[in-house]
């Protein structure tokens, strides 16, 4: 099992802010993914980090997004 983040990443679309959670290899990753593909979209890491959810192993029935 390959350990993987799971991390809330805040998005900003014009008007709409919503918030999402994300399972990568990294932190930066994430943020990679959230905001790929659209050039207007602003993404941030959500603080404070969930100590009990960061860490998540492949294993666990989570995927990385592409």
């Amino acid at each position: 099992n390959t350990e993987m983040v799971r991390v809330t990443v805040e998005i900003r679309e014009g008007a709409l802010t919503y918030r999402v959670r994300v399972s990568a290899p990294s932190i930066e990753r994430a943020l990679e993914i959230v905001g790929a593909g659209k050039p207007g979209r602003r993404v941030r890491l959500v603080f404070p980090i969930d100590p009990e959810a960061f860490f998540v192993s492949v294993g666990s029935g989570t995927r990385e997004a592409a």
